[in-house]
């Protein structure tokens, strides 16, 4: 199942330059309004589920609730805003143009990004405990496989969690060995 992820990581992120070629290919050209904010937030509120997705008030306010870094839903949509966007569902990229608008098929995109990220961190996490918030959380874990599991959810390597799982807890009213 670990190997799962990293592999359906890989296969989106290939087929996002050829999501917005396509995309754009059927529009013919870019459309002249630029795609806002508040715009996004209708389509990601519709891709995750969070608040209704017909209106970009409802939609921005559901997504600010759940603690989305939105900003200005009625500014223009940027690929710096993007990337913070995507940072807060754990999607790491980078932007080597972070002032430049969003397209509206990059805009798609970047929601198969984050579908893809919602549904793998559901079925690797199905019937477990809630995706935990800090290292301390996966130190709680039953074992050392699960810890290291854990900690590689966070963003930790490999090594690194290894090492850091490896650490002992005590509990109250039991010796150390």
């Amino acid at each position: 199942m670990r190997n799962i992820r990293p592999l359906l990581a890989l296969i989106l992120i290939a087929t996002i330059p050829l999501a917005a070629q396509a995309a754009e290919k059927a529009q013919g050209q870019k459309s002249s309004t630029p795609l806002t904010v508040g715009d996004f937030a209708v389509m990601l509120a519709a891709t995750t589920g969070k608040g209704p997705a017909l209106e970009v008030k409802g939609a921005a306010e559901a997504l600010v609730k759940a603690g989305v870094p939105l900003g200005n839903p009625k500014a223009v949509l940027t690929e710096e805003k993007l990337v913070e966007i995507l940072g807060f569902y754990g999607v790491r990229v980078k932007s080597s143009t972070p002032r430049q608008s969003v397209s509206r098929s990059k805009a798609d995109a970047a929601l198969l990004l984050v579908a893809g990220t919602l549904s793998s961190v559901g079925t690797a996490r199905a019937g477990s405990a809630p995706t935990p918030s800090t290292l301390n959380d996966c130190l709680a874990e039953s074992n050392h496989g699960q810890c290291v599991g854990c900690c590689k959810l966070l963003g930790g390597d490999a090594n690194g969690c290894a090492n850091f799982c490896q650490q002992i807890k005590v509990s109250e009213g039991e010796p150390l060995p």
